[in-house]
């Protein structure tokens, strides 16, 4: 996209195919993946959403590596019409991920915050999507949806139940494993939560704060903490000069791969 300046399906899959195996290790993708890109390789990454939808027969893969590339296309979508940044951003998402458990959480828009409301508005959102992909009148996407619906209510119960939950709890209700259903949430809860300080994290910054409730969650701490960080710094933004605040450099240079992450962070601050 960086070269060419558009969303390129065909290239930005064989993007994805050629990294992946060229990383002998994988440790980027979910165990599922490497069945997607070797179909398509074999096809020469013809008709580019089909392999990713017949995962798991035929229901598509709900793992949680489509919210994770939601935040940067938002960005890089921010001057979109509603209609084509929803388009966008599930196009962007079901190129690997298609299960209706993983496509319902992409599609919110930033508002005014109050945690209570953003939770509401972004499943009032999510059923207003228009597109043919998303049919909440399926019961399958339906099925989805209140899933999803059940699993805020926990959210908002945490936010305002006037005591701290524990750890346990917070996984027993919102989970904290790869699938979308089970780390999405966990993630926004993560973000709202750290909008205010939390005992024993002494940090003033709601990045950092995100950062290390995540980790302190277990599981699958990586994807919860990129998802709630990325909430984080939409709503907060980050200084492009910040060495002690919300980000402090120290922080930014302990990132693997770090100078690239800037280099595209750069080409997206254009965009927006």
């Amino acid at each position: 996209m960086i070269s060419s300046g558009i969303f390129e399906v065909v290239k930005t899959l064989t993007k994805f195919a050629t990294d992946y195996f060229e990383d002998g290790a994988h440790r980027y993708y979910g165990g599922t993946i490497g069945r997607v890109f070797t179909a398509m390789k074999k096809a020469n990454y013809k008709d580019p959403y089909k392999y990713a939808a017949e995962l798991f027969d035929g229901t598509g893969s709900y793992g949680n590596g489509g919210a994770m590339r939601a935040a940067p296309a938002a960005l890089y979508a921010l001057r979109f019409s509603e209609y084509d940044l929803e388009r966008f951003i599930v196009d962007v998402t079901r190129l690997t991920h298609t299960h209706p458990w993983l496509s319902v959480v992409h599609l919110y828009k930033p508002m005014q915050l109050d945690p209570f409301k953003f939770v509401d508005y972004l499943l009032q959102r999510l059923e207003r999507t228009e597109y043919s992909f998303v049919n909440f009148k399926h019961p399958v996407w339906r099925q989805a949806l209140d899933a999803y619906r059940e699993r805020f209510q926990h959210v908002k119960y945490f936010l305002s139940s006037g005591t701290e939950p524990s750890i346990k709890d917070v996984v027993g209700r919102l989970g904290n494993n790869l699938e979308a259903i089970n780390s999405v949430p966990t993630a926004v809860y993560v973000f709202l939560r750290s909008l205010t300080p939390i005992p024993g994290i002494h940090f003033e910054s709601i990045l950092l704060r995100c950062v290390v409730y995540s980790i302190g969650l277990g599981g699958d701490t990586d994807s919860i903490g990129c998802m709630a960080t990325a909430l984080a710094g939409a709503y907060i933004g980050v200084p492009v000069h910040d060495s002690h605040g919300v980000l402090p450099r120290n922080v930014i240079t302990r990132c693997e791969r770090y100078n690239i992450i800037e280099e595209y962070a750069q080409w997206l601050s254009t965009r927006i």
